[in-house]
Parts: C-alpha cells; sequence; structure tokens
C-alpha cells in the first residue's frame, strides 16, 4: 500500500521576496534620508572649509568642527523634541513665540546685537550667538498657518482678508530691512506668496499683492548704495574681480576646479583665504570644487527628497482636513527651498550676493537648529497625519 504523502507548500506571499517600496519608503524614511545626508554632508564639508580659517584664527583647525558638532548634537536634540511634541502645543504658544522673535528683533538694533560686515543680525548670549531673522521667519510662517484658517472665507472672497495680516508681515520684514537683512525679507515674502496660493487667494487678488510685493523688492533692492553695487557686480562677475565682484569671482573659480568628480576632500583651494565666508554662505563653492559637479548631483538630490517629502506631508495633512497643519508644512518647505535656491544660485552667479546660509549644510547655529525644528515638526505632522488616517488618538 502506498501512502501519498502531502509536501507542505513552500511558496511564500511575492511581497515577502520582493518588496513593495510604495509601502516600505514611505514620505517619513524619505524625509528622515534626505535630511540624513544633507547633516552629514554638512558636516563634512564644513569641517574641510573651516579648517584654515579656524587654524589662522584660533590656532585651531578643528575650532568650527567641533562648534558645528556642537550644533548638530543640539538641532538634532531639537528635532527629537519637536517631533515628539503634539501640535496642540504650537496652537497654544504660538502668540508667544510670535511675540518673543518680535522681541529679539528689536532688540538686535539696539546696541546689544552684534554688527558683523555692517549687518547687526545677531545677538551674543553666552558663548553662542543668536540670529533672530530665523526665529522671525519660523514664527510668522507659525502665525500664517493659523490666521490662514480663521479667514480662510474672507482670503477667497477678497483683500480685506489678507490685510490684518500686513500688519505682523510688514513690521517683520521692516525689522529684518533694519538690520539690515534683504535675504531673509525676500525669503519670508516668498513664502508667505506661496501659502496664500494654495489657500486658495482669487488669482487677480494674488497678482495684485504679487506686484506689490515685487514692487517693495525692487524699492528696497535699490534703497542702498552697498546693494546696487551687488546687483551691478552680479551681471558681469569678471569686470572688477578684485573689488565688488571678488567674491562672486572666487566662488565661480571654485566650480571651475570642480570639474566632474572635484579635487579631492580637503583638497581645495580657494577655501585657502581666497574665497570669503567658505564655511557659512559659500559653502556649496567649496562643497563643488572638493565633489565636482557628481557630487553637486547627490546634494541637489537629497535637497529634491526633502523638498518632495515635504510637499506631500502637506498634501496628506490637506487631505485629512488638517488646515493649520498643511500650511504650516508648506510654508516651512517654502522656507528651506527658497534659501536653497537663493544660496545655491549666488554662489553659481545666477543671483547677486545675499547673507544666506545653505540649510543643513551651512555652519551656523540658529539657522541649523531652526531648520531641525522644521524638519521635527513636519515629523510631526506626518505622525499625526497618519493617526488622523487610521483614526488613532494622539
Amino acid at each position: 500500500m502506498k501512502l501519498a504523502l502531502k509536501m507542505p507548500s513552500l511558496s511564500v506571499p511575492r511581497h515577502w521576496i520582493i518588496p513593495n517600496w510604495q509601502q516600505e519608503f514611505t514620505v517619513r524614511r524619505l524625509l528622515m534620508l534626505s535630511v540624513g545626508i544633507l547633516a552629514c554632508l554638512g558636516v563634512t564639508i564644513v569641517g574641510s572649509a573651516s579648517m584654515s580659517i579656524a587654524s589662522a584664527d584660533y590656532n585651531n583647525p578643528f575650532y568650527f568642527f567641533i562648534r558645528h558638532l556642537v550644533y548638530m548634537l543640539l538641532a538634532v536634540t531639537t528635532a527629537t523634541v519637536a517631533a515628539n511634541l503634539p501640535l496642540s502645543f504650537w496652537d497654544r504658544w504660538w502668540p508667544i513665540i510670535l511675540l518673543i522673535s518680535f522681541v529679539l528683533l528689536v532688540v538686535v538694533l539696539t546696541p546689544l546685537g552684534r554688527t558683523v560686515n555692517g549687518s547687526a543680525r545677531w545677538i551674543a548670549f553666552g558663548g553662542l550667538t543668536i540670529q533672530p531673522s530665523e526665529v522671525g521667519k519660523f514664527a510668522v510662517v507659525l502665525y500664517m498657518s493659523h490666521y490662514l484658517v480663521r479667514r480662510q472665507d474672507q482670503i477667497r472672497s477678497g483683500l480685506k482678508g489678507v490685510l490684518p495680516a500686513a500688519a505682523i508681515v510688514g513690521g517683520t520684514i521692516g525689522l529684518f530691512m533694519g538690520e539690515p537683512d534683504f535675504g531673509a525679507s525676500l525669503v519670508l515674502m516668498v513664502a508667505l506668496f506661496g501659502m496664500l496660493f494654495l489657500a486658495g487667494a482669487p488669482l487677480k487678488h494674488f497678482a495684485i499683492l504679487l506686484v506689490a510685493g515685487v514692487s517693495g523688492a525692487v524699492g528696497l533692492a535699490f534703497s542702498a548704495e552697498y546693494r546696487v553695487k551687488r546687483l551691478m557686480s552680479f551681471w558681469n562677475a569678471w569686470d572688477d574681480a578684485y573689488g565688488t565682484d571678488y567674491q562672486l569671482s572666487q566662488s565661480l573659480i571654485a566650480f571651475g576646479r570642480g570639474d566632474w568628480f572635484g579635487v579631492g576632500l580637503g583638497h581645495s583651494v580657494q577655501k585657502l583665504f581666497y574665497l570669503p565666508e567658505a564655511h557659512t554662505d559659500f559653502v556649496f563653492a567649496i562643497y563643488a570644487e572638493e565633489f565636482g559637479l557628481l557630487g553637486v548631483l547627490v546634494l541637489l538630490l537629497a535637497f529634491y527628497g526633502l523638498i518632495q517629502a515635504g510637499v506631500r506631508i502637506g498634501s496628506n495633512a490637506m487631505k485629512q482636513g488638517m488646515l493649520k497643519e498643511a500650511y504650516l508644512a508648506y510654508g516651512m518647505i517654502f522656507l528651506m527651498l527658497m534659501q536653497t535656491i537663493i544660496n545655491i544660485s549666488v554662489c553659481m552667479g545666477l543671483f547677486p550676493t545675499k547673507g544666506l546660509t545653505l540649510p543643513f549644510i551651512s555652519y551656523g547655529g540658529s539657522s541649523l537648529i531652526m531648520v531641525f525644528l522644521m524638519f521635527g515638526i513636519l515629523l510631526r505632522i506626518d505622525t499625526e497625519t497618519s493617526q488622523a488616517k487610521t483614526g488613532v488618538s494622539a
């Protein structure tokens, strides 16, 4: 008698072997991966770009590198706290945050403000310095995310819905220009225009606001002699290469030396006192010199992942009816996007010189901590959006 033995099936579900990347590679992971890549590249290039000036000024080639690591630790801690704070915290405390930002912006214009290169943008606090404009940009975007929800019907019906916010926005930009900080003013204005557009402001009214904003920006650009010189030098980077065009011409030389694959980490020549602000405003030029076009593409791809993830987080929040959270996500992403575009454009000679850092990359405590704070809030928005979608309470 033959026994028919039935062997157990060895087949396994297909997704065990070939994972479904649309499910596995979530928006959250894309955001964290992009920020992680940018942060690592930032630590690497700041350490390389700052060694010469740190050795000359402080007799310690790792002076700025160590401080950047400390700032990075504070920034990551800030992001971790923000990612675990319920969004109701920001609903409750945004008026206080906005008030604090105004106080800091006023204090920086007093003798307590620290003036560097003709601009009073920093407040010395112990061994650290605070840049109030970084706090101010976030505070106004936080305020506008609440304002757009409260006045949504009025904003969609006419300009009267926008006018009450003009005092806050105009006052903030006025304080920015008092420092002066034209770059921060431009970044904030573009971010707010983007938020208004997504809030459903009528196109004709939006066009009026856009024309008014552009006119104001042009007026501010030509209101000071040094800004006019920057605009003129922008048109031709080589007509005064040792004068008003010095920074831009040295930055372009760095790009030229980088070629396809770069000169190698630590082998930049432009960081040897040729290019000013090599570890802050013009760190992207040093990065391009040492890592070449291939490295630049990797950096741009990481920024694209960051923006893509942030936009999708805002879109997901809007689908769940979480308008405040959606507007806040969009506003923060607009801030990062515009600051990235302007900084890179300045280094490549596509935009007049502005004192703006490259998010997640440049040396600077205030800017680094604030972008990581926004990163943490984006993670929290994604968390609470997922909870709202699945019906799980926070």
